[in-house]
């Protein structure tokens, strides 16, 4: 069996590309913010920064939200599985960059002294580590002797559960509850503890059930959107094939949770496309319709896969689209 087909930074990116409307509610929660969603604009911004010697620094995540008042707020994001002590260096040199590029876009606006606004940061750790602290720090000292303590937060994802999870709104990092199994399932491996490894195994099922069903009633209840709600599973599945594929090698295990995954999403989206097809007084229309909104919901998925970098034959593989209906999008 293939291993490492599904790289994690791919599958947090992806659940970073879910709908205005989810990642609204997921910064709030994240940056403890109290954005409406309908009052606000979110885009996400440039991840990517050339260097003095052309290479390419690329950050995880940059968004930027516009209120009613066209007040512009940033935000940055990096994901960490493990603990590094150089993250704070990349994070200041990200938020430089960042500010930097900002400040570009006012060049005609004259001010005796120039601005750098760094964006509002965020680390995620997702590994269990106690030597990870609330806050990365980085002490900065000039020639002159002024000193400047840069300090960043940091969101120990462990300590969350999924309830926690969708209490909070941040709906995107729920189906990453699974890699806190990680750990335990790498021990048991390196011991060939066979039994802990089927233990964990059925651990691992009976979660991507549970957070596949709390996916399926918070799209019941509108909280998401069906591009969101398709993207949350598939992440549950990748997720699941991650850890089979690294540590449990069951070839069955795959099979099953896809099959579950399935036996949810298909019913919803056929009973919203039956309501769909009603509210247009198309009745007759009515598997159409249905196959026609599916098809339009993989092309959305596909479209913001493409916006979050992607590439073409992984997006192919996730919604079943064709290479060349991708690359028209």
């Amino acid at each position: 069996m293939e291993k490492d087909k599904v790289k994690l930074d791919q599958v947090m990116k992806f659940l970073f590309s879910t709908s205005n409307k989810v990642l609204v509610k997921l910064l709030n929660g994240i940056f403890n913010e109290n954005f409406n969603v309908d009052e606000v604009e979110l885009t996400v911004s440039n991840n990517e920064f050339v260097e003095d010697d052309l290479g390419i620094l690329r950050g995880d995540m940059f968004f930027d939200i516009l209120n009613k008042n066209y007040n512009k707020a940033s935000y940055h994001i990096e994901f960490q599985t493990k603990n590094d002590n150089t993250m704070i260096v990349r994070m200041f040199e990200y938020g430089f960059k960042k500010g930097k590029e900002q400040l570009k876009s006012f060049k005609k606006y004259k001010e005796e002294m120039r601005t750098i606004y760094f964006p509002k940061q965020k680390v995620i750790f997702f590994e269990e580590n106690k030597n990870i602290k609330n806050k990365l720090k980085l002490k900065i000292v000039f020639p002159d002797e002024q000193e400047i303590i840069y300090s960043v937060d940091v969101m120990k994802y462990w300590e969350y559960s999924d309830e926690e999870l969708r209490e909070r709104k941040m709906y995107p990092l729920m189906p990453l509850q699974l890699f806190n199994l990680r750990k335990e399932l790498e021990k048991a491996h390196n011991k060939n503890d066979l039994d802990k490894i089927k233990e964990l195994s059925n651990k691992a099922k009976e979660l991507a059930s549970k957070l596949a069903k709390e996916s399926a009633i918070l799209f019941e209840a509108d909280e998401i959107l069906g591009e969101d709600f398709h993207k949350m599973l598939l992440a549950i599945q990748n997720l699941i094939e991650y850890l089979n594929r690294n540590y449990i090698n069951d070839e069955n295990i795959e099979n099953e949770v896809t099959t579950m995954t399935k036996t949810l999403y298909d019913p919803e989206v056929e009973k919203r496309g039956i309501e769909k097809g009603r509210e247009e007084g198309r009745e007759e229309g009515r598997k159409e319709g249905i196959e026609k909104g599916r098809k339009e919901e993989k092309i959305k998925i596909a479209r913001n896969m493409k916006l979050s970098g992607l590439d073409t034959n992984t997006i192919a593989k996730i919604t079943n689209l064709s290479e060349d209906e991708i690359d028209k999008l």
